[in-house]
């Protein structure tokens, strides 16, 4: 399956895997609802992912896509190049990651390795990591109490909810929500959220 809103990428890219014969039938969609019916009514084995798919940021998803379909490799295939997002991309537990100024051979590459049960970094986003010490992204360190309340905040649950979980006052509860705003750098929940799951924090 491949998945980019740019036709121009769709058609090239399954032109090029079609004449090599090897990868078997090749879908596409364009969006996000085209992309989760596609997957949910057919077999596949390999997505190749635009990581801004229309006004997606794929890095939201990609954790349910690999929740609900667990034996599906991703390799992503995006214009971002920088040591951020190649960082939080990988955090998400995608099997590959290429750049589309790369060479076509370089996806054929990343598909063949994650169809061998390897992951794939191309030579363009290993020269970026080795440039720049691996960090963690952002710095965000938390304590043992505000992971738990991130993990209220992630299920939806409520603050009367959380605090009642972790036998807290509500007041208290709002206080840790207002340092988790601090170190994420966010002024509501939505943006939390969403950053919360782009740093790979729904796994803690």
């Amino acid at each position: 399956m491949i998945a980019d809103d740019h036709s121009l990428i769709l058609e090239g890219l399954r032109s090029l895997l079609i004449d090599l014969d090897e990868f078997g039938w090749i879908d596409t969609v364009a969006d996000k609802n085209a992309l989760w019916l596609k997957l949910r009514s057919g077999d596949y084995h390999v997505l190749v992912l635009d990581l801004l798919l229309g006004k997606e940021d794929a890095r939201t998803f990609i954790p349910e896509l690999l929740k609900e379909f667990s034996d599906l490799k991703i390799v992503v295939l995006t214009s971002l190049g920088d040591v951020v997002s190649i960082q939080s991309v990988m955090q998400t537990g995608v099997h590959a990651y290429v750049v589309k100024s790369e060479s076509g051979n370089e996806i054929v590459k990343a598909i063949q390795s994650v169809l061998e049960g390897n992951n794939y970094l191309s030579p363009q986003v290993q020269s970026v990591l080795l440039s720049k010490p691996v960090e963690s992204i952002g710095h965000i360190v938390l304590s043992p109490r505000e992971k738990e309340v991130l993990k209220g905040i992630l299920s939806e649950a409520s603050t009367r909810q959380i605090a009642s979980e972790l036998f807290l006052s509500e007041k208290t509860v709002e206080h840790y929500r207002s340092v988790l705003f601090t170190k994420f750098d966010v002024r509501n929940v939505t943006g939390l959220v969403k950053k919360a799951i782009l740093f790979g924090f729904w796994e803690d």
